[in-house]
């Protein structure tokens, strides 16, 4: 249990001066409380406790993880957390992971949450956006900058430096973006 509804529930067991597994008892034969099978607990209404549409499964797997997911791997779990007897089938997972813009593509059909710090983007723009935020770097600081943000194997970080309308390469190795 945590977040909201623990933080309403402690308050209110306080200014009632009831004890906790009393509230817990009469909260368990509400037909409005419900909990997912992480254990979470809230309103039967809320999609983090009772996710209608796969776009809401794929999202608490995502939120429960914290870490990027492949397409599959996010299919699989759906499947062994049990929502419902629907199965998830990767493809679908993974067209609603493309419509949706809270899941951002980090890697090779590896997603991850935009709400944890991921931005979308091509490898370009990634590398532009480090390069504008941290002004001309080596090609090693470039990597190990948008490695933090991406999934990005280092070849391919190298090889989109190499565009010359997009970046420029100083006489000391250091690159940064060019001006348009």
């Amino acid at each position: 249990m945590g977040g909201y509804y623990e933080e309403s529930l402690r308050h209110f067991v306080k200014s009632k001066g009831i004890q906790r597994n009393v509230a817990d008892a009469y909260l368990s034969i509400s037909k409005r409380i419900h909990s997912n099978p992480y254990g979470d607990i809230g309103l039967r209404d809320w999609a983090e406790i009772r996710p209608a549409t796969i776009r809401d499964r794929i999202y608490l797997v995502l939120k429960k993880k914290k870490d990027p997911l492949h397409f599959e791997t996010i299919a699989k779990t759906i499947n062994e957390v049990g929502f419902d007897r629907r199965v998830a089938l990767a493809s679908t997972v993974h067209n609603e992971l493309i419509k949706d813009n809270r899941f951002v593509l980090v890697g090779r059909g590896m997603y991850a949450l935009g709400e944890y710090g991921y931005e979308p983007g091509t490898a370009k723009t990634v590398i532009k956006r480090v390069l504008q935020k941290h002004g001309p770097l080596k090609p090693n600081d470039v990597i190990s900058h948008v490695k933090k943000e991406r999934l990005f194997k280092p070849n391919t970080v190298l090889i989109n430096l190499q565009d010359k309308n997009w970046f420029k390469r100083l006489p000391d190795g250091r690159y940064h973006v060019r001006e348009a």
